[in-house]
């Protein structure tokens, strides 16, 4: 696919480079890639799906520029499939943290959410059968990769924050007075690590947020459609 790269690289030559091209670039190539794998296993030689896909892509103007048609129930639906995938994954490492109370909370808390988002997947994946791709709503881009970094960044802070918090709370005394920090027995150790690894479920959201801008283009309206 070397030919698809030098594409999206030419595509992108007058723009300055900066992360959110870069990201762009990325995310760019992934579909174009993914559109021309598309086109193949529908029967179409490969030189051809790569031209294909290419005259679909629009201008690299288009691409940087605040707004983009993304079909609603579509893009909706990806969401929050990936939502019920990253909250899966959370329920099941979790799973340990059930030895404390806070742990059995959290983690029956992600099974609800698990099942809550499975249900609203299912009906929106009936709703696109029968619909289609028919209702679309202009995206800004830019803002999904603004809302992205954001997401990171207040993320990181909360952890920050986080794990500040709970070493006072434990250790601030023997910090502040220079005496050996020491924990009673395992189940007070375990306690404590239950503790800062918590806030760590809270990464789900940023995850999220994250593939925004990819699920975006993947739920492009195009003119073909």
């Amino acid at each position: 696919m070397e030919h698809l790269q030098a594409h999206v690289e030419k595509l992108f030559y007058k723009y300055k480079k900066s992360s959110q091209i870069e990201e762009l670039k990325w995310e760019v190539l992934s579909n174009l890639e993914a559109r021309v794998a598309d086109l193949v296993a529908d029967g179409m030689e490969l030189e051809e799906a790569m031209r294909v896909a290419i005259e679909q892509l629009p201008s690299a103007d288009q691409l940087v520029g605040e707004k983009r048609k993304v079909y609603a129930a579509v893009f909706m639906q990806e969401l929050v499939q990936r939502a019920l995938l990253y909250t899966l994954v959370a329920w099941v490492l979790t799973m340990p943290l059930r030895i404390w109370g806070m742990g059995i909370l959290l983690n029956h808390s992600l099974l609800a959410l698990c099942l809550l988002e499975g249900a609203v997947f299912a009906v929106l994946l009936g709703i696109n059968r029968k619909t289609g791709k028919r209702k679309a709503v202009e995206l800004s881009l830019r803002s999904a990769f603004t809302l992205r970094k954001t997401a990171w960044l207040l993320w990181g802070l909360y952890m920050a924050v986080s794990v500040a918090y709970t070493t006072a709370l434990h250790f601030g005394s023997d910090i502040w007075f220079a005496r050996e920090i020491s924990l009673s027995g395992p189940y007070q150790f375990a306690t404590v690590a239950v503790e800062y690894v918590l806030p760590l479920v809270s990464i789900i959201v940023p995850l999220l947020l994250h593939v925004v801008p990819d699920v975006m283009m993947q739920c492009e309206a195009r003119e073909e459609d």
